[in-house]
C-alpha cells in the first residue's frame, strides 16, 4: 500500500512545467506500473494508464487528471547575470517579488530569488504600483559570466515550494493545482488493482492544461471513451475571496453541474455519493472551460462528461492547501460510481 502523504509530497515536488511534464509522468508512471495493466504515452506527451475490466467489450470510462504546473522561463540574461522571465501558465506578477524559485538547467537545478526593492528606497510615485514582467528581475548570486554559461534563455523556472504538514489533516505544498487530482487516479489504481470492476478504465495524467487543455482533448480523441470524468482543483474557501466564499475544505467533494456536464452522469455520481454515504456538494459552472472537461465533452461526436473537484486554497500561488479528506473522498465517490458501470449501464448509454 502507497503512503498517501509521501506520495503526495513526491508528487508535488516533481518537475513537470506545462510542455515540459516528462519529469512528473516518469514518476507517475514508475510508481504506479504494479496497478495497471497496460501504459501509453501519447505524443503530446500525456500517460495513460489502463486497468482492463471484465466486460470483454471493453466499454471504456476515462478519468482525465492534468499534471502540469505553472511556472516561468527565462527570457533574456541582464548585465551583472541578472534574469529577466516570461510567465508559463497563469502566473500573477504580484505574487513574484522576494518568492524563491528553482531554474532548471540542462545539467543542475539552481535556486534564485525574485528581487524585491526595499520600502525605503520606493519612490512616492511608485507606492501601491504592481510590478510587470519587463520589472521583475530573478537573481542567482551568481556573477555574470557563470549564468551565462549555465543558464540559457528557455530555461524552466518553478517555485520552490516546500511540502508542509499542517494541522487538521492538511497540507501545503507546490503545485496542488492539479497534482491533488493526479494523486486520485494513482489511489484509484491502486483500489482498482484488488476491485473487480466491469468497464475499463484509462487514467489520463494529462499534459499542457494550463496553456489550453491540450493534452485532454487530444487524449478523448485518441480513446474516444463511453462517458468521461475530468477531474481537477476548485477554489477552497479562504478569508479574502470577495466573489463566492469557496467550497469548505473536508466537506464535501464538489460535482460540477452545468452545460459541460452530462445531467445523467452528473445525477449517477451524485446518487453513488449517496449510496455510499460520501457528502458531495453541487458546484455550479456555467461556461465550459478552464478544465479538461471542456475539449473532452466535444471530442469526436461528443462524450458524456462530468467534473469532480478537489477544494485548493490560494490557487496558483508558491504555497497552495487542501485537505487529505478531499483527496481520499474523491477515490472513493469514484469507486463508487465505477461499480455502477455494468452492461445494463452501457445499454442505456446507447
Amino acid at each position: 500500500m502507497l503512503d498517501d502523504k509521501k506520495i503526495f509530497e513526491s508528487l508535488s515536488n516533481s518537475f513537470g512545467i506545462t510542455g515540459e511534464e516528462e519529469g512528473v509522468i516518469t514518476w507517475i508512471q514508475q510508481t504506479i506500473t504494479p496497478f495497471v495493466d497496460e501504459f501509453k504515452i501519447t505524443p503530446m506527451g500525456n500517460l495513460i494508464a489502463t486497468k482492463k475490466g471484465l466486460n470483454q467489450n471493453h466499454p471504456t470510462l476515462m478519468i482525465s487528471t492534468h499534471v502540469d504546473e505553472i511556472g516561468c522561463v527565462v527570457s533574456s540574461i541582464l548585465p551583472g547575470g541578472f534574469l529577466r522571465v516570461e510567465p508559463r501558465g497563469g502566473v500573477d506578477p504580484k505574487i513574484l517579488p522576494s518568492q524563491e524559485m528553482v531554474i532548471i538547467t540542462d545539467t543542475e537545478k539552481l535556486t534564485a530569488v525574485f528581487a524585491m526593492i526595499p520600502p525605503h528606497l520606493i519612490k512616492p510615485e511608485e507606492k501601491g504600483k504592481v510590478c510587470g514582467y519587463d520589472q521583475l528581475i530573478l537573481d542567482t548570486g551568481l556573477p555574470e559570466e557563470e549564468v551565462k554559461q549555465k543558464i540559457r534563455i528557455g530555461c524552466p523556472v518553478i517555485f520552490k515550494g516546500r511540502f508542509t504538514p499542517l494541522l487538521n489533516g492538511r497540507v501545503s505544498g507546490k503545485t496542488f493545482d492539479n497534482r491533488a487530482s493526479a494523486m486520485v487516479s494513482i489511489l484509484l489504481l491502486q483500489e482498482l488493482s484488488v476491485v473487480k470492476h466491469d468497464w475499463d478504465i484509462q487514467c489520463v495524467f494529462s499534459t499542457q492544461e494550463e496553456v489550453g487543455c491540450k493534452g485532454a482533448e487530444t487524449a478523448a480523441n485518441f480513446i474516444n471513451p463511453k462517458i468521461a470524468i475530468a477531474c481537477d482543483a476548485t477554489f477552497g474557501e479562504q478569508p479574502d475571496i470577495t466573489e463566492f466564499d469557496g467550497y469548505k475544505l473536508g466537506e464535501g467533494v464538489p460535482v460540477g453541474i452545468g452545460p459541460n456536464f452530462t445531467r445523467q452522469i452528473t445525477t449517477d455520481i451524485l446518487k453513488a455519493g449517496i449510496d455510499e454515504a460520501i457528502k458531495t456538494v453541487l458546484e455550479p459552472i456555467a461556461h465550459p472551460g478552464g478544465t479538461d472537461a471542456a475539449p473532452i465533452q466535444v471530442a469526436n461526436m461528443g462524450i458524456p462528461t462530468a467534473l469532480l473537484s478537489i477544494p485548493v486554497r490560494y490557487m496558483h500561488a508558491p504555497t497552495e492547501t487542501l485537505d487529505m479528506k478531499d483527496i481520499k473522498n474523491t477515490v472513493k465517490l469514484l469507486l463508487a460510481y465505477i461499480r455502477k458501470l455494468d452492461q445494463p449501464y452501457l445499454e442505456g448509454l446507447l
